[in-house]
């Protein structure tokens, strides 16, 4: 049986408190919440004696977690983490919490308050002893503690096993780590936001490097204030080809309780050439959590909080592809100088047309052009029966850029393809040129040593 139970949707926390506590501790992902409360505790194996909720949990998925597992568990002791807030105090005085625990508490801390815990759950005759396992508890520095009523020593001191539950403690955070370079720079109201959908009718095309180059040029004009989210719900590549490890997916950014914006921010993850991603799933089947009109609300609720939301879609026109061009001001569509994706992409404009989503601004993208290819920029137009925008050649460049992790307008500022990409750029936003000496920079710096 694992005495400590952590409910969360914060992969860091869950990983620092397995290190902390090893087998001892048993983890529900918090993206089970989607089903509610009682889909969590239909997981919870054996008796845990101590359960934490929590971080990036909103309230109202808090009180149900709360009642549902005091409804099975009574004995249990609640810990709920979560950063100092103004609201803190409404959520101690309206759950039945044990103790409030800032996420930011050093391991030294939070080993000291469980075990505090469970002195006082043993001394009160709900749980024994042998339950956790553990070494003896550790005296906690009062100056640790913030008490909002009675402090913990009240609780530990209660002289029957039918105590009144103990009033919540604080446990400060430890100093904060250094503030991020960046920062999510306000939204001025009436500033015009801008969706862009960057769509192939398949696989292999080149799509998802358009989409990486095309949010990578828009940060020069707009930092910190562009979203790139990888909607490719099955197989997205996107951080693996910008050498990104996120904490939080899609997945999470469709939950609930990213309806809060602040909440939402913390799924996104921010790359060094100032902008946002949203990771894919981290694999299909949570993919398939992920519905079309969550996916729709993820891009409107983006656009209200960035300048630029660029969306790279799953290759074809399935249903989420094609609630996403419901949502967006444009669409890049990526095809290759081969029959069958011409022919592909013509059969895609039919259709889209027809059902009446063709987005108001289409830009046509014709990728890995090669003159020895048999076709002409002509023969192109012809099949796809509609002009050419944008021609992208070949380019050993673009795999290199990918292998360093590295978009590639930033990586060889003077490569053909990259050249032919920040034209896409710049028809978008006019004011998107290069900054040589800065992309030179970063390149050098990428450089294997």
């Amino acid at each position: 049986m694992s005495a400590y139970l952590l409910v969360s949707r914060s992969a860091e926390y869950e990983t620092r408190l397995q290190a902390l506590l090893g087998e001892r501790l048993a983890v529900i992902p918090g993206e089970f919440l989607t089903f509610g409360p009682d889909s969590v505790v239909s997981r919870v194996a054996g008796s845990p004696r101590i359960a934490l909720l929590g971080p990036v949990l909103n309230y109202e998925e808090t009180r149900g977690l709360v009642e549902a597992l005091t409804a099975k568990h009574p004995d249990l002791g609640l810990i709920v983490v979560r950063e100092q807030r103004s609201d803190l105090e409404d959520w101690v005085d309206e759950l039945a919490l044990h103790a409030v625990l800032s996420p930011d508490a050093g391991d030294d801390t939070t080993i000291r308050l469980l075990d505090r815990l469970a002195g006082w759950l043993v001394e009160n005759g709900r749980a024994t002893a042998s339950d956790f396992d553990a070494p003896a508890a550790l005296e906690i520095d009062e100056e640790i503690l913030g008490v909002l009523d009675v402090g913990l020593e009240t609780v530990v001191d209660a002289p029957s096993p039918v105590a009144e539950e103990p009033s919540p403690v604080v446990v400060e955070a430890e100093p904060e780590p250094e503030a991020p370079e960046w920062e999510f720079p306000p939204l001025d109201a009436g500033t015009p936001t801008e969706a862009i959908a960057v769509v192939a009718p398949k696989g292999g095309q080149g799509k998802t490097t358009i989409a990486i180059n095309l949010a990578t040029g828009l940060a020069e004009v707009a930092p910190n204030s562009v979203v790139l989210v990888d909607a490719d719900l099955q197989f997205g590549d996107i951080t693996a080809a910008l050498a990104l490890s996120p904490a939080r997916t899609i997945v999470d950014a469709v939950a609930d309780a990213a309806a809060d914006e602040l909440v939402l921010k913390t799924t996104l993850t921010h790359h060094e050439d100032g902008f946002f991603v949203v990771a894919s799933a981290p694999s299909p089947e949570f993919g398939d959590q992920v519905s079309p009109r969550a996916l729709a609300q993820l891009i409107d609720r983006l656009r209200s909080a960035f300048r630029y939301v660029i969306i790279d879609t799953t290759p074809g026109l399935g249903e989420h592809t094609l609630v996403t061009l419901e949502h967006v001001t444009d669409a890049v569509f990526v095809t290759v100088m081969g029959v069958p994706s011409l022919r592909a992409m013509r059969t895609e404009f039919e259709l889209l047309t027809r059902l009446g989503l063709m987005p108001g601004n289409r830009h046509i993208v014709v990728n890995q052009t090669d003159k020895n290819s048999g076709l002409t920029t002509k023969d192109v137009e012809s099949i796809l029966g509609a002009p050419v925008d944008f021609e992208v050649p070949k380019s050993s460049a673009v795999l290199l850029a990918s292998n360093r992790g590295v978009p590639l307008i930033h990586d060889d500022v003077r490569d053909p393809a990259a050249k032919a990409i920040r034209s896409i750029v710049l028809r978008i936003a006019p004011e998107a040129f290069p900054k040589r000496s800065r992309i030179q920079r970063r390149r050098r710096s990428n450089e294997p040593e």
